[in-house]
């Protein structure tokens, strides 16, 4: 393995100052490892390797067997890679190909045995926003407005932003392996085949157009594979000096339609592998240059991989987006924040209590101290079955730094926070979630009852055992006999935590009926 330019391994390094990124996108898997030295992260490996999983896909979301074999194989050299790596230093995401799936949970599950971490499905506007985040890296330092495009395999984001904050986040879902497949599949290229390829992409982009360029930018940047081989091409012909221009997209054009072909022409800085899918990409970069009337696109190596490198980091440091996005997702739903706060507090305590006999990690309290902040919004739109609106409020909303299972799993927990359970909790989350969406369901259920009047000092003390399957709670003496409605509140919950597997006692609760 070739090492970077400047930079030797030791053995003496140590792991928890090594952090890394794995990249799933559509057409090229991506791993990129850094340590953090003097507040800042130096790359010491990067692997990139095209696994092309969009052009496997079906239209009915189903992965072919052989691009799954290729995916796994690819992800298996890749977590040898990540081994002896904090699992808390690493994060994988997917995007559009992973976002497509149809019930993807078993390819997931085997995806991630195969690089030996979770992966993380992220919706088409935080991969726009962690791919700002990548660029921003490259250009730190320089105010002006920016507009950032990223041509990936199954999708291509758009955003617009100054320093390191996003203003406008878009995806399309347009790539150079999707447009690809639907309009060169022969593999022939004629004007005809380009000029309807372009007229698709246009028109969905006319949503987006008047109001980025109403926005503006000063400079205009390009990311991904797919524009690095479009800007190396043109150099190599003399047509551009450094960065990409219309009239070279227009001239690279007219070298794919006098070839005919995808894949039989000659042109030096295409790789072979790059070769098939190029033409898709570069239909999709003339649509963009000519619906945002961009002049000159910059292209920066600095892309996903990076964005999720520095917010990882940031997660660890305490500087989350998630928590700036919660807190304004209460304010728009200006929710009871004195009664979301003994919620959370309540839940977060008996979470604290039962963690280490039900193995909960850090990552599932947040989520669950999230939940509690979230599982009253729905009462803005109505209290009749307020968590169903609370549920679908946070699953459908655009919720800037959540993965879609994190989503999935706060949905979970607001929407089930009161009344019945389904037997089939969590059928659409991977299975590693399955069990830390359980316990922490019942935390939250077992704080929204304590909870009920509203009043801090009705919140009794408690402690709870946790272990296996078992979850029992113990309150002072003589606490039950005066609290009945709680009582039967907590009766109801052993029955529904039966439905999902959970046994739950109440010490003290028989002897003090039997008293009644």
């Amino acid at each position: 393995m070739r090492q970077p330019r400047g930079l030797r391994y030791s053995s003496a390094m140590p792991q928890d100052s090594i952090y890394a990124a794995v990249d799933l996108g559509s057409n090229s898997f991506h791993l990129l490892v850094a340590r953090r030295e003097h507040g800042e992260l130096r790359v010491l490996d990067r692997i990139r390797e095209m696994v092309r999983l969009g052009g496997g896909l079906s239209a009915e979301g189903q992965l072919d067997q052989e691009t799954q074999n290729r995916a796994y194989s690819c992800l298996a050299r890749f977590g040898q890679r990540l081994r002896g790596i904090p699992a808390e230093n690493i994060r994988a995401v997917g995007t559009q190909t992973f976002r497509r799936l149809n019930d993807g949970n078993a390819f997931l599950m085997n995806a991630e045995t195969a690089l030996e971490c979770g992966i993380d499905v992220i919706g088409g506007r935080e991969e726009a926003r962690l791919i700002y985040l990548g660029v921003s890296q490259d250009v730190s330092g320089h105010k002006e407005r920016r507009l950032v495009i990223d041509i990936g395999g199954g999708s291509t984001e758009l955003v617009i932003g100054e320093g390191p904050h996003a203003i406008e986040l878009e995806s399309l879902q347009y790539g150079c392996v999707s447009v690809t497949k639907q309009y060169f599949s022969s593999g022939k290229v004629s004007r005809k085949r380009f000029r309807k390829g372009l007229r698709s992409v246009r028109r969905d982009m006319q949503e987006i157009e008047l109001r980025y360029r109403q926005s503006g930018w000063e400079a205009a940047i390009g990311t991904s594979g797919t524009l690095r081989a479009i800007a190396t091409i043109c150099q190599l012909r003399g047509w551009i000096k450094r960065d990409v221009e219309y009239a070279a997209l227009m001239q690279l054009k007219d070298v794919f339609i006098a070839s005919g072909s995808t894949t039989e022409l000659d042109l030096s800085g295409l790789s072979e592998r790059r070769k098939p899918v190029l033409i898709g990409g570069l239909v999709v970069a003339v649509a963009c240059f000519k619906s945002l009337g961009i002049k000159q696109l910059k292209v920066s190596d600095f892309a996903l991989r990076e964005g999720v490198l520095h917010d990882l980091l940031g997660r660890i440091e305490h500087r989350d987006p998630r928590d700036k996005t919660v807190q304004a997702f209460k304010s728009r739903s200006a929710v009871d924040e004195h009664q979301v706060a003994r919620v959370k507090q309540c839940a977060l305590d008996a979470c604290g209590q039962i963690a280490n006999g039900l193995f909960l990690e850090d990552a599932h309290r947040k989520l669950l101290g999230w939940a509690a902040d979230l599982h009253e919004t729905g009462l803005s739109l109505s209290h009749s079955q307020f968590q169903r609106h609370s549920g679908y409020l946070v699953e459908n909303s655009d919720m800037a730094g959540f993965t879609r299972q994190e989503q999935m799993f706060l949905a979970a927990l607001v929407y089930h926070h009161r009344r019945a359970i389904p037997d089939d909790l969590g059928r659409h989350l991977p299975a590693r979630l399955h069990e830390p969406l359980r316990i922490t369901l019942f935390c939250l259920r077992f704080a929204c009852i304590l909870c009920r009047t509203r009043d801090d000092k009705a919140v009794p003390t408690f402690r709870l055992e946790g272990m296996g399957q078992n979850i029992s709670v113990t309150f002072p003496p003589n606490w039950i006999r005066h609290h009945p409605l709680t009582m039967t509140d907590l009766g109801y919950e052993r029955s529904q935590l039966d439905s999902v597997g959970l046994r739950f006692c109440v010490n003290g609760l028989e002897s003090a009926e039997g008293e009644g």
